[in-house]
């Protein structure tokens, strides 16, 4: 209830813009402004946002009616709008990339390359990675299975799904190529032919760790494997 109760709040407030804007253009001007006023407030998780969004809606609740012809707040669709908003900070705001939590559940100490690492077990299987929500307590499951050349990812015990290509290249390296997704955050972050490129670090009997660079940053994160 209470991560419902969360998602409407800020999906509510987001939409506040001028009515004359298409919806691409509200987006882009609400993701600016929220990430200037936390950045002002040094808000360090989605959590402590709460003021901001209320300014916006304070300050936009009569544009967000009238470009939305809406006659109440129930009228839009304020989950969608909220999840638009929510890629477009996590893609755009640097404030965000540099000090709120990545989510994906890896490793503290930064680790170094496997020497003589092999990895032509992993090029097909079953896996699993955690993603930690810290604002409710809660640990999100996402399974992974690779297949020749698909990367088949299921969130939400099966409930939304994300599918890329997945390209091996030399020295335990690959990119995926994001096709489609009907998880209401992932197909807002990214769109159909999106590259991203990950290195495996290490190749255990039960897991692997991989990192990734994206927005010139360098996650490390743990994928557990399935027997």
């Amino acid at each position: 209830m209470k991560k419902t109760k969360s998602i409407i709040i800020l999906s509510i407030i987001l939409l506040g813009t001028s009515y004359n804007l298409t919806a691409q253009e509200i987006i882009d001007k609400l993701s600016k402004k929220l990430c200037k006023c936390i950045e002002k407030q040094e808000v360090k998780n989605a959590t402590e946002m709460a003021p901001c969004f209320e300014d916006l809606l304070i300050s936009n609740l009569k544009e967000i009616k009238e470009h939305y012809k809406a006659e109440t707040m129930d009228d839009i669709n304020m989950e969608e709008v909220g999840n638009k908003i929510g890629a477009k900070m996590i893609k755009e705001c640097p404030y965000v990339l540099d000090n709120f939590p990545s989510g994906v559940v890896g490793n503290e100490e930064k680790l170094t390359k496997q020497p003589d690492l092999k990895c032509d077990d992993l090029k097909k299987g079953d896996f699993y990675y955690l993603t930690e929500r810290p604002e409710v307590g809660i640990i999100d499951t996402t399974f992974v299975t690779i297949s020749n050349n698909m990367f088949l990812e299921r969130m939400k015990s099966g409930r939304t799904y994300s599918l890329l290509d997945i390209k091996w290249k030399d020295n335990c390296e690959f990119d995926l190529t994001f096709k489609e997704s009907n998880d209401p955050m992932k197909k807002e972050f990214s769109k159909s032919g999106d590259v991203y490129e990950y290195e495996i670090l290490t190749n255990g009997n039960k897991s692997l760790f991989l990192k990734t660079t994206w927005m010139e940053r360098s996650y490390q994160f743990e994928l557990i494997k399935i027997k």
